[in-house]
């Protein structure tokens, strides 16, 4: 038997933005939004895009699914574990949701009430090689911008479910990145909801905090409008 991992920490919730509200809750009918299948969040570093998908990620796929497959995918399993599960797991505690968390191998998942969510880092052939035969019911892919497109279009063809939806966030990449290609520019063929974050966004970072960034990088630089501003993707559109 897989041992189950040490409960984790609780997470100490903070006032979420409007930005991050739209983000948790695009897909509640009979919002105009619920009627797109992808939802992209993109923007700057440290806005709070992460946390605010966890969850809306969450409340969508235990509210709308009962014994269903998901998909949470990052650049690296690592990666994956640091910025994703982790605080997933914490948020879980603060909600007082059980859960078993089951590392073993390629099986690596979490089961939350009746739905499993599988993990994958998309670094690797292997990741791609264990997607295929699953049938899932939706999926959420963190940085996808910095995921192999092969890899992207293989974890939407596993979502097969009636209903299911893509969620991805992501920060700037340059005006020529599949992203922007083929969903950004697509959109509304595509019914693909954008969502685009600024630093101002995460309430949880005090005045100094943003202040302290902003001296980092000069007014109306590359860097400031990237790391800011995550004006990146909106240079493309």
């Amino acid at each position: 038997m897989p041992k189950k991992q040490k409960k984790a920490t609780t997470f100490k919730f903070e006032p979420f933005s409007d930005q991050q509200k739209r983000l948790m809750n695009w897909w509640r009918i009979p919002l105009r939004t619920s009627e797109n299948d992808f939802v992209i969040a993109d923007g700057s570093i440290r806005s709070g895009k992460t946390i605010a998908c966890i969850c809306g990620f969450l409340q969508w796929s235990q509210e709308m699914f009962q014994g269903e497959s998901f998909i949470l995918a990052g650049k690296t399993m690592g990666a994956l574990k640091k910025n994703v599960v982790k605080p997933m797991l914490q948020i879980l505690e603060a909600w007082n949701w059980p859960y078993t968390y089951i590392r073993s191998g390629s099986d690596t998942h979490i089961e939350i009430g009746t739905n499993t969510y599988y993990l994958y880092g998309a670094n690797t052939e292997a990741s791609q090689d264990a997607m295929q035969g699953l049938t899932a019911a939706g999926a959420y892919a963190d940085e996808a911008a910095l995921f192999p497109q092969s890899l992207i279009d293989q974890m939407i063809g596993r979502c097969s479910v009636t209903g299911a939806k893509i969620w991805m966030n992501c920060n700037p990449e340059g005006p020529h990145h599949y992203i922007n290609e083929e969903f950004i520019k697509k959109a509304k063929e595509k019914k693909l909801y954008r969502i685009h974050f600024m630093m101002i966004d995460n309430l949880t970072l005090s005045k100094a905090v943003i202040e302290r960034y902003e001296r980092a990088w000069e007014h109306g630089s590359v860097f400031y409008k990237r790391f800011i501003l995550g004006s990146g993707l909106l240079l493309m559109v």
